[in-house]
């Protein structure tokens, strides 16, 4: 039971019920990790759902919120799942005080992701800033526009002055391939004495090395999906810029709580192409 020096947990959920909900993390906390956590919930509700959640929208070890409206969501969107997420209010560490709207649609059934050869056409991205300067903005953008020449796609980054202000100052730059059969992006923060050129330089980076293994998705977009691919109808199939052991580690937790079945073509630290044996999970909400 729930006690201390238990070694197990019985937990008997009861139907799924879509509506309006509130949740506040109460300091900085990621508010894209809560999501991740719970997005597969709301799929099964019995009906439609909208949440406000509130903490931080970009902090350290997590996906800022234009990460995932921009990539994870749309690669979810070919599964047939489209939440529609909007930004309120910009939170940074360490008051957060971020808000954060998301609609989302129950479904009937997932439909699984199978994805041929990749076929960039365009690099998108956006420069946030908050409580401070527009020039920090701009400078990332341009700073990641000058390095992404490397990849020779035209490159459109937006920089924006996040309004309302933030309760802390902070920035971020997202960066995403557009195409098909791609999902990939890549993301940097800003940080006291971490110059705007730096910020941007990172973030482009980073996007380079992913587009550059010719996979379908970027590593973190793979962790995402590995839930929702599980409880998919049939068979999911795609090339991953990188086989991480926070992969493994996700297929791992997986199996154990779908049994769905995962075939990994590669090993850890290469590209690799991963199949998934959904379990069909019917919505019965």
């Amino acid at each position: 039971g729930a006690s201390i020096g238990s070694t197990e947990i019985t937990f008997s959920p009861n139907k799924i019920r879509g509506g309006a909900y509130s949740f506040d993390i109460g300091t900085a906390g990621s508010i894209s990790l809560f999501l991740q956590c719970i997005n597969p919930i709301l799929l099964f509700g019995d009906r439609p759902s909208t949440i406000t959640v509130k903490g931080g929208t970009a902090v350290t070890w997590s996906p800022p919120i234009p990460f995932l409206e921009n990539i994870v969501y749309k690669a979810l969107g070919a599964m047939d799942v489209s939440p529609e997420i909007r930004v309120e209010r910009h939170g940074f560490y360490p008051r957060g005080g971020g808000e954060v709207t998301q609609r989302t649609r129950n479904v009937s059934v997932l439909q699984p992701l199978e994805l041929g050869a990749p076929a960039i056409k365009k690099i998108r991205g956006v420069s946030i800033c908050g409580a401070l300067p527009e020039h920090v903005a701009v400078r990332q953008a341009e700073s990641a526009k000058k390095r992404l020449n490397e990849l020779r796609f035209k490159s459109v980054i937006t920089p924006t002055v996040a309004e309302p202000s933030p309760h802390s100052p902070g920035s971020l730059i997202c960066l995403w391939a557009e195409g098909e059969n791609v999902f990939m992006g890549a993301d940097s923060l800003g940080a006291r004495g971490k110059p705007a050129e730096e910020v941007g330089a990172e973030a482009a980076v980073k996007l380079i090395r992913e587009v550059r293994s010719g996979a379908n998705l970027d590593q973190h977009t793979t962790d995402h999906l590995i839930l929702p691919m599980s409880l998919a109808d049939g068979v999911s199939r795609f090339r991953t810029s990188i086989i991480t052991l926070h992969t493994l580690t996700a297929i791992k937790v997986a199996q154990m709580f779908t049994d769905a079945k995962f075939t990994i073509h590669g090993r850890e630290g290469k590209p690799g192409t991963i199949e998934v044996m959904g379990i069909g999970l019917q919505n019965r909400g």
